[in-house]
């Protein structure tokens, strides 16, 4: 018998043997996992919602939770105050019963620091905007200007069919 065959040999042998108590122990751990999920329940999507409102729901599927401002940032500008705006964990999502919730909303105050921030951020992307634009005109101007300098230092001059010659070619054809 040779090596391969060997060792292929054993190896069924082990995996016979090894098999029925890996797959035990993964049904084991599959009905487990099923069994602690049976109670799990669908947390509530509440965000976009007025702050009072979100807690009655979350309140209403006995969830314990607690509301938190948000800092400011250009994702709230467009936001409405005292709404929820993020919440942990995401909605819609199977969670333990037991499971603490996180509702962050925005203020007033808020939303103010936020919409100006983003004010900053397009003034800044405005600007960037500019500057490129700016560069990229300064270019076009060299390259014309850098053109139209070598076209004088080698005497070209344009002719009808906007070809370039020579001047002193062109005027050795014409004598």
């Amino acid at each position: 018998m040779g090596k391969a065959k060997l060792f292929g040999t054993i190896g069924k042998m082990a995996l016979g043997a090894v098999a029925p108590d890996v797959l035990e122990q993964g049904t084991k751990i599959v009905n487990d996992q099923l069994e602690k999920r049976k109670d799990y329940l669908k947390i509530p999507d509440v965000k976009l919602l007025d702050v009072e409102k979100a807690t009655a729901v979350i309140d209403k599927y006995n969830f314990n939770h607690s509301e938190v401002p948000v800092k400011a940032d250009l994702h709230y500008a467009d936001a409405l105050p005292n709404t929820i705006v993020k919440m942990e964990p995401k909605g819609n999502t199977s969670v333990s019963p037991n499971t603490f919730v996180k509702l962050y909303y925005i203020d007033e105050q808020t939303l103010i620091d936020s919409q100006l921030l983003a004010q900053e951020a397009e003034s800044k992307k405005a600007l960037k905007k500019q500057k490129t634009q700016d560069q990229i005109h300064n270019v076009l101007e060299t390259t014309s200007s850098v053109s139209a300098n070598i076209g004088k230092k080698l005497h070209l001059k344009k002719d009808k069919k906007t070809n370039y010659v020579k001047s002193q070619e062109k005027q050795l054809n014409v004598e």
